[in-house]
């Protein structure tokens, strides 16, 4: 039990994450299942932190607080009773695993670089942190696989095919500049990577709110391959491209839909567009290449939805993203 004596003595070393074993996360298991509700609550355990850092895949802590965190997704809620901890503890802690605060650990921060730095390393830490919790009776019920990985060991964030170029290079570079004056003597390098991933990640929740949304199918043709587990044959379009938008509109659900990679390019290049009523227009060439080619006309005539596909309850694309796709990537004029 020594390990836990040192975890009960708030003493952190980057190793107690990094090293984290069955038998260490299932004795950590069992001081939080006897925990009880004090003022001054005990420091996060190394199995928590695990768990608070995969919260990032579906959450943006920096959203949520005070007022507004009982809007915070269920989730964050789910595991602040389990941890019996305040729902604003847990979007702390994860601020400052992210290095969005100062007083920060720097076992906090490093952690989360090593878990960009080697990516594999998580969906092995998450799994082992749910093993043990079955194995100390916590159900589904109260700790659910929230990320949809319980067993799987190869996980990769979507919609990273925008985040490249020299406009992400000097996203990154100025963001780990901020950062820098927030952090204690930063290494320049780790701070890159950090702000890389938190980039990362945001591209990554912004891409699954929108398969989501479009409940994973082609909003211009209904394709929709349910039936095959991890296939990455949809794609979360930003409709404003990320490149140019702002850091607000990179992460708004309404300025993406989901497509197939065919559907996706013709969007991307402007051959199809969508108007104020939802209506998909086909660009003059994109008719005539149509007419001229059996093979165009498969995926562009009849195939092409007449209206954009949203399902019911979704909002759909925001009205200023799609008068930016026709002012600056549409190859054609909108006609009634």
């Amino acid at each position: 039990m020594r390990g836990l004596d040192r975890y009960r003595g708030h003493v952190r070393e980057l190793g107690d994450y990094l090293d984290l074993t069955p038998d260490q996360a299932r004795a950590q298991w069992a001081q939080i299942l006897r925990r009880k509700p004090r003022d001054r609550q005990e420091a996060f355990t190394p199995v928590e932190a695990v768990l608070c850092y995969a919260l990032f895949f579906v959450v943006d802590p920096h959203r949520y607080g005070g007022a507004s965190m009982h809007r915070a997704p269920a989730i964050v809620h789910s595991l602040a009773n389990l941890f019996v901890r305040s729902p604003g503890s847990i979007t702390s802690k994860m601020m400052n695993l992210d290095g969005s605060r100062k007083n920060a650990g720097k076992h906090e921060w490093r952690f989360f670089v090593e878990m960009a730095t080697d990516p594999d390393r998580f969906p092995v830490l998450y799994n082992l942190a749910l093993v043990a919790a079955r194995e100390s009776s916590i159900d589904s019920a109260r700790l659910p696989d929230f990320l949809h990985i319980e067993g799987v060991r190869d996980f990769d964030l979507l919609g990273q095919d925008e985040l490249s170029g020299s406009t992400f290079e000097t996203i990154v570079a100025l963001k780990a500049a901020k950062k820098r004056a927030q952090l204690l003597a930063p290494n320049e390098a780790e701070t890159i990577r950090m702000v890389e991933q938190a980039v990362r990640l945001g591209q990554h929740r912004f891409a699954s709110q929108v398969l989501d949304d479009y409940s994973h199918s082609c909003a211009f043709c209904g394709f929709a391959p349910k039936s095959i587990p991890g296939n990455r044959l949809l794609v979360a379009s930003h409709i404003k491209p990320w490149a140019d938008s702002n850091d607000v509109e990179r992460l708004d659900p309404h300025n993406g839909v989901a497509a197939c990679p065919t559907h996706d390019a013709a969007f991307d290049s402007g051959l199809i567009t969508i108007n104020g009523g939802l209506r998909v227009h086909r660009s003059p060439s994109l008719k005539r290449s149509a007419v001229a080619d059996a093979k165009v006309d498969a995926y562009f005539g009849d195939a092409l939805a007449a209206r954009l596909l949203v399902p019911d309850g979704a909002d759909g694309p925001g009205r200023p993203y799609l008068e930016w796709h026709h002012e600056h990537v549409y190859q054609g004029e909108l006609v009634s």
